[in-house]
This record gives structure tokens, C-alpha cells and sequence, in this order.
């Protein structure tokens, strides 16, 4: 299975795009509109003012995105609510003006005076961005339309109500809200609502719900597929047996999840599939019940009997329960997105696609990759929202895994609910999932293991994950060299992203298990001096790279320390003579974990 490294292969991590708060004057002239709108009943300068500050979406000819902004009176400069660097890269790049009325700054609109100046009028040009941390801003679906997220487009004035609205193209519809309109859709926003979300700034996460910044909408012509809740866009290069793998995956899915949970998302679910030439499946889920999934051409998926693609659309559809029918803290992404993969798991586990040694080798995977993303770094100084010193997936995984032991051990053994129906008690029927939630919920009371490990700042993460997971006879450690090939790419990589942040100023690779695992060094990627491109990379100073990454580390810290370059060997072709890294990679611990041999009847997963 060729991964990227550092990245999810199934699953994307949704973010908000970076935060950036207005400008004081930018605030203080919308207040004061507010002000005057109020005082002097919708009349200023002798103008009418009218109520609303319309942005409305439509399909040109030729699949492009049109977006038009149509302002209050005498309102001439829209302030963009998206100031991070992915949106000003995207305006930057696929925005232009369709006529002479509209002007773009850095981070606003312009619409230039004239009685005939009404609206600002604007062509976007759909591109897949590909980007794991970023929605996608207009993404095109195979020539029948085009996937658009309103976070991009999202322009506030206080003292305004919002006025969303998506135009079905001509034969055509938008999927929006889990709907299909073939006429239009409308979102509204209040003036109130939207001034609140101006005060509290784009970097406080509920402002983005509060001004409809967080809707996916599709406007096109693809198929559409009915299923039990929702309905799916087809994106007409997907095959045939893919789509009905997703389709029965999300039946059964939302069965199981609406069965433990005794509820169900409220409204229909959209679901729009796209395929990519890339290496790697992405999904998100937005506001609305919408989800994007993207996969890869059938010529390259690499899992013939659909256990990954299966996954995958188990994993984004869990966020429509712990995301939409309860809530979790969106600040410790690790509570959501870890959620998601372990109820993967548990469905997986109770359906019996997975073996108990898949099941086991899954989650000593994850459990192997949090440790050496979090490192010994306590939990209680991690800082809140995503950061590179975590992996919100693996770690929220083995943290649920901890939890699921901790809740198991002290069952009563006449409870015969199901471990799906028992995590679901994990979140309130109302309020939010909060760490301290989740750590009562684990310890069964006020403190214990789980307490100590979220929130002692003296205690060191790794350390005391490992020993909690070892005490609740869960796991046992074993050598990296037996550990899975997930931990070993892990450490494996950190040293080929040292050697080519040296040798070629950045790094691009795929990590791959096959014929005892190599680094694919991509073809387009960066310029280097000695690695070459396209090639894939087996040994370090002889020694196999994924197959003994301790060693590999081992023979290069003594190369360097004796002034000798590096020999980089190929599965196919002659050596490469690389310098040392500047930086060297810290040294990869001897010893990982894998679950023990009663691990899955401790965590409820076995008779």
C-alpha cells in the first residue's frame, strides 16, 4: 500500500482555514454603519439602505464559478471574512473581475461608484487545491459542475442581515444542505447574528457556523443516486463497483451509528465522490450534512477488495454523528477525528470485515504513530487546535482505545450493550464534549489514569500512555524492527525528509511496503543535487531503510560523525553520495508497542 508520508491516506484533517482577525477599522466603520442604520430607519446620505448583503452563486457555460456580491447602499468596500494564507493564495490565483465595477485588494473587495456599479461581479476558475488541512474552494466534478465552500467566499458588514443564495444551473441542480434544489437555495443570516460574529473575530470557531461559512453546495449536472436519508453525486468517472460500495457503506453506516446513538442527523445527508489523479482518497464533512469524497483513479487504487475505501467513508460519516448529532470540543481535533477512526473500528470489529489480527494490527498502528508524533511532551502543554507536534487521528485513537479499556474493566457483567452503543453514551445528549468530559467518562469518576495523562503538566506523554496502556494489559513492548510498517515508516521518514531538506531545499515522498518497503522520491518534486527524482530509495548506508529504521539512523549518525557523505542505494540503478543533514533527526526509540494476546477481550472486542 503506497502512503504519503505524513499524511492521511484515508482521511483529511478538516480545519478553518487559519484565523485573522479584522482590522480596527474595518470593525469600527461596520459598527458605525449599524449605529445609522438603526438611528435613522434604513437612511443614510438620502439613500436607501437595503437590509441585506447578498452573495450569490452560479455555473457559467463553460464551468466556471460565477459569484456575485451585492451590497447594502453606499457600501463599497466588502471585507473578506477568509484572511489566511490558503484563501489569499486562492484570490489570488483563480479570482478575476468580470467587469470594470469590480476591484480586489489583499483581503477585500471593491466596488468601484456609479449608480451602475450594483454588484460586484466575479469569474472563479475551479481547481482541485489538494490540500489535507483546507476544504476545497471551487473544485471541479469531471466536467459536470463544481464543489464550492462558502468559507472562501464569505464577506461580513455589522449591522447587515447575510444573504446566501446558490442558482441551479440550466437542467441542472444544487446539492446544498443535504438537498436538491433545481431551482435555487438560500441561506439567510441575520443582521444581529452576523454583527456578533463580526465582534468575536474568524479565529472563534462558532463564528464560522453563525455567518454560514461552513457550507459545502454543489452546482452541476452529475447523476444523482437516491439512498435511505440522502442522496449522491456521482462523478461519472467513477466506476460502478466503487459507488456501490460507497452507497452500501453509508447505509449501513448511518444504520449502525443511528441505531447506538438513538438518533439521527436531522435532515438529509449530500454526499458529492470526485476522482483525482493523486495518490491518496480525501474527505471532509461541512455544516448542512454535506461530504466530499475523493479517491483515486481505479486503474491506481491499491486495496482490490475495498477495505480502505470502505473505511474511509465509515470514518467521514462518523462526523456526522460526533460533529452534528452530539458535538465535540473542535479546538482538540484528536476528539473527533481519533473518535472517528475507533468507531471505524468498532463497526468493523462487529460486522467481522476485520480479523482480530487486522484489528490488532490497527490499532498498535496508531497507537506506534501517536508516540512518535506527541513524544513526551505532556498532553496538558500541547496547545489547542492542530499542530504539527500531534496527529489527531492516531493519538485521539489511542486515547479512545485507553478509554474503551478503562470503561471495560470495570463493566458490569450483566451490561450486554454493544462497544459501539457504550461509546456512544461517551457523548452528553446535550452541551459539549470537552476533555474533561472525556477523561470523566473514562475514569468513571472525578480523577484517574485518564486525568493525569490529559492534564498533569509534569507527566510526560509517551511514557505514560505507554505504561497506562501496559497496566491495563493492553499492550507489551517489542523491538521497531517487529513493529508494524505504518511506525516504521514513521521514524524511517523523519530521516529521508532530513536527507532531502538538505540535498533539495524541501521534501516530497510515498512511502511504500511492497518487497520489503522503499521511499518513492516524486517525480515533480523538488530539484536535488544527488537523490533523484522518480527513483525509489531502499538503503542507507546499506542498511534497509523501512525495514530497520534504528540501524539505518544508527549507521548515519556514524558516518557523519567520522565527515564521511552518505550512500543512499536504489532499488533499481547505482548509489547516490549524499552530505549528512544539516539537522539530524533525534534518535527513534529501540522499542514500540503491540497490543497483547488478550488485548481484544480487555477491550470488549472478543468472547
Amino acid at each position: 500500500m503506497s502512503l504519503p508520508f505524513n499524511s492521511r491516506r484515508w482521511h483529511g484533517w478538516k480545519s478553518r482555514h487559519g484565523a485573522w482577525r479584522f482590522k480596527l477599522l474595518d470593525q469600527a466603520t461596520n459598527v458605525l454603519r449599524g449605529i445609522l442604520l438603526a438611528l435613522f430607519g434604513g437612511v443614510l446620505c438620502g439613500q436607501a439602505l437595503a437590509a441585506e448583503m447578498l452573495i450569490e452563486f452560479s455555473l457559467a457555460d463553460d464551468g466556471a464559478l460565477l459569484v456575485s456580491y451585492t451590497p447594502p447602499a453606499g457600501v463599497r468596500e466588502l471585507p473578506r471574512w477568509d484572511r489566511s494564507a490558503i484563501a489569499r493564495d486562492f484570490w489570488a490565483t483563480q479570482v478575476q473581475p468580470r467587469d470594470a465595477c469590480t476591484s480586489l485588494g489583499e483581503d477585500h473587495i471593491r466596488l468601484s461608484e456609479g449608480a451602475h456599479c450594483r454588484s460586484a461581479r466575479l469569474r472563479v476558475t475551479p481547481k482541485l487545491l489538494a490540500r489535507n488541512a483546507s476544504y476545497e474552494a471551487a473544485q471541479p466534478i469531471s466536467g459536470t459542475g463544481v464543489l464550492a465552500y462558502s468559507g472562501f467566499y464569505a464577506v461580513t458588514l455589522a449591522g447587515f442581515d447575510l444573504h446566501w443564495r446558490w442558482l441551479a444551473p440550466e437542467g441542472g441542480y444544487v446539492l446544498q444542505d443535504g438537498r436538491v434544489h433545481r431551482r435555487q437555495a438560500d441561506l439567510l443570516v441575520d443582521s444581529t447574528t452576523v454583527s456578533a460574529a463580526v465582534n468575536a473575530g474568524s479565529d472563534d470557531p462558532s463564528s464560522w457556523s453563525q455567518v454560514g461559512a461552513r457550507h459545502y453546495a454543489y452546482l452541476g449536472k452529475a447523476h444523482l443516486m437516491e439512498f435511505p436519508g440522502g442522496t449522491l453525486v456521482r462523478d461519472p468517472a467513477m466506476d460502478d463497483k466503487r459507488v456501490d460500495l460507497i452507497r452500501r457503506t453509508l447505509v449501513r453506516t448511518m444504520a449502525d451509528l443511528s441505531q447506538a446513538y438513538g438518533a439521527d442527523p436531522v435532515g438529509p445527508v449530500g454526499v458529492v465522490t470526485s476522482t483525482a489523479d493523486l495518490s491518496n482518497f480525501h474527505g471532509d464533512v461541512s455544516e448542512g450534512r454535506m461530504m466530499r469524497l475523493r479517491l483515486v483513479p481505479a486503474e491506481k487504487e491499491q486495496d482490490p477488495i475495498g477495505q480502505g475505501l470502505q473505511s474511509f467513508v465509515m470514518h467521514e460519516t462518523a462526523h456526522w454523528w460526533n460533529m452534528g448529532v452530539r458535538h465535540s470540543d473542535s479546538d482538540r481535533p484528536w476528539m473527533h477525528e481519533g473518535h472517528a477512526d475507533w468507531l471505524v473500528l468498532l463497526m468493523q470489529s462487529h460486522h467481522g470485515d476485520w480479523s482480530a489480527d487486522t484489528v490488532k494490527a490497527m490499532a498498535a498502528s496508531a497507537i506506534n504513530r501517536c508516540l512518535l508524533a506527541r513524544g513526551e511532551s505532556p498532553a496538558a502543554t500541547l496547545a489547542p487546535r492542530y499542530s504539527k507536534q500531534d496527529d489527531p487521528y492516531a493519538c485521539g485513537f489511542s486515547l479512545m482505545l485507553m478509554a474503551q479499556a478503562q470503561s471495560h474493566a470495570r463493566r458490569d457483567p450483566t451490561d450486554s450493550r454493544t462497544p459501539l452503543a457504550l461509546l456512544a453514551g461517551l457523548h452528553p445528549k446535550l452541551g459539549l464534549l470537552d476533555m474533561n468530559g472525556f477523561a470523566s467518562w473514562a475514569d468513571g469518576g472525578a480523577k484517574g489514569p485518564m486525568h493525569g495523562l490529559l492534564f498533569n503538566p509534569g507527566q510526560p506523554f509517551s511514557s505514560g500512555l505507554s505504561q497506562a496502556l501496559q497496566t491495563l494489559q493492553i499492550v507489551e513492548a517489542v523491538p521497531v524492527s517487529e513493529s508494524g510498517f505504518q511506525a516504521r515508516a514513521k521514524i524511517a521518514g523523519r530521516m529521508m525528509m532530513a536527507l532531502m531538506e538538505t540535498d533539495c531545499g524541501s521534501f516530497g515522498f510515498t512511502s511504500n511496503s511492497a518487497a520489503g518497503g522503499f521511499f518513492s522520491v516524486d517525480r515533480e518534486g523538488p530539484v536535488c543535487a544527488s537523490l533523484r527524482r522518480g527513483q525509489d530509495v531502499q538503503t542507507l548506508e546499506n542498511v534497509p531503510m523501512l525495514a530497520d529504521p534504528v540501524s539505518a539512523w544508527g549507521a548515519m549518525k556514524k558516518a557523519c560523525e567520522s565527515g564521511r557523505h552518505l550512500t543512499v542505494g536504489y532499488r533499481e540503478g547505482g548509489d547516490s553520495s549524499l552530505p549528512c543533514p544539516r539537522a539530524m533527526p533525534a534518535e527513534p526509540p529501540r522499542h514500540l508497542l503491540r497490543l497483547q494476546a488478550g488485548a481484544l477481550q480487555r477491550l470488549g472486542l472478543s468472547s
